[in-house]
């Protein structure tokens, strides 16, 4: 069995999407794994095989945003830059949002009652002060730019 065989025997095709879903081992976030002189990462191999030499500062990127997809139709190359742009594009970024955030500092229900006390005229300046804030931050929470609750 030659090595492509063997990576074909991995792979799912998933008639809606279009995916070839690969069902061999992983590794982090779900990108395939698979032996050929080395360790691959299952994606590049196919990129390389099918599609052509990956250049050394180039990342092989996912049109389909499946990590587990290894159809060579649904990569392309690009860098760093170009992938979160294109992540950001399709709005595929994880962000935890008001209270849930990593390092909030303040709950939805706080957040809200500080701009209903921001909208009667009280100063940001002593809204900060009160609740621990810098007054840049308390700014950015009145003004919807952090906290985007309701």
């Amino acid at each position: 069995m030659t090595a492509q065989e063997r990576f074909m025997a991995k792979v799912s095709p998933e008639p809606m999407s279009g995916c070839w879903l690969w069902e061999g081992s992983t590794y982090t976030k779900g990108y395939g794994t698979f032996w050929f002189g080395k360790l691959w990462a299952a994606h590049r191999l196919a990129y390389t095989w099918w599609r052509g030499e990956i250049p050394s500062n180039a990342m092989v990127c996912h049109s389909c945003d499946t990590p587990a997809c290894v159809n060579p139709a649904h990569l392309w190359l690009g860098s760093h830059r170009a992938n979160m742009a294109d992540r950001n594009r399709k709005n595929r970024q994880w962000r935890p949002a008001g209270e849930r955030a990593p390092k909030a500092k303040l709950a939805n229900d706080t957040v809200r009652v500080i701009r209903q006390r921001a909208a009667r005229g009280e100063s940001d300046r002593a809204l900060a002060s009160e609740y621990g804030l810098h007054v840049k931050s308390m700014r950015r929470v009145i003004r919807g730019q952090v906290y985007q609750c309701a």
